[in-house]
């Protein structure tokens, strides 16, 4: 009868270790959860705050920049007043015409309020199209120099054919998908010239490129 009580005994402490441990483990199961949900609260309002942050930033930095060069005081940039601003972010190397233009072209169909200057709204996409397209600019300069055998000051088609296959490691590229090119690139942002100029270069090398990871999509579904 002893023996049978110790093990009785035996098993009654073990059924309660089974279930002391299975309490621990809900605990702490809670314990991580409850950590988990503390650390992704945090990190949300952390992200938050950031974002509040980048935005007071952003506009000091618009405040500071029309500051500057809003000469007229009309809460906006206008062609001159960019140059400037181009400038000076170019460590003054004076922008051609047809870049100004470009950039404020492109940046005024932000508000979709086309009124021929960066307003406030606009400025942060200005300094976007601005540094894309300088770091951008020595790639786009080669290869426009390379092809603009004619001093012409535009790509021609016969032109812009042979710099796409340049691009497309020596494979001619139709002439429809050529004339695609064209026809969206030439005049994006300015009256149509029959050709592509040295700012709408990087505007259809993009396209291109689209096309061709657009064409390899088809490729691997089929």
């Amino acid at each position: 009868h002893q023996r049978a009580s110790n093990r009785s005994n035996r098993q009654d402490s073990n059924s309660m270790a089974h279930v002391a441990a299975i309490h621990a483990g809900l605990r702490a199961g809670k314990r991580h959860a409850a950590s988990k949900h503390r650390q992704e609260f945090y990190e949300q309002q952390k992200n938050f705050w950031d974002s509040i942050q980048q935005q007071a930033e952003m506009n000091q930095m618009i405040n500071d920049i029309l500051k500057k060069y809003d000469i007229t005081h009309d809460k906006a940039l206008d062609k001159d007043e960019l140059a400037t601003l181009l400038q000076d972010l170019s460590k003054g190397e004076k922008p051609t015409d047809e870049e100004v233009m470009w950039v404020l072209r492109t940046a005024d169909r932000e508000d979709n309020v086309i009124n021929d200057k960066v307003n406030r709204s606009e400025i942060p996409a200005a300094l976007d199209i601005w540094n894309s397209y300088e770091k951008a600019k020595p790639f786009i300069n080669k290869m426009f120099d390379k092809y603009d055998t004619n001093k012409s000051g535009k790509l021609e088609f016969d032109q812009l054919k042979l710099l796409l296959t340049d691009l497309n490691d020596g494979h001619p590229p139709h002439d429809d998908e050529v004339k695609g090119v064209m026809d969206i690139a030439d005049g994006e942002v300015a009256s149509k010239t029959g050709g592509i100029n040295r700012t709408e270069l990087q505007g259809a090398i993009t396209l291109w490129y689209m096309h061709v990871d657009e064409q390899k999509s088809k490729c691997s579904v089929m």
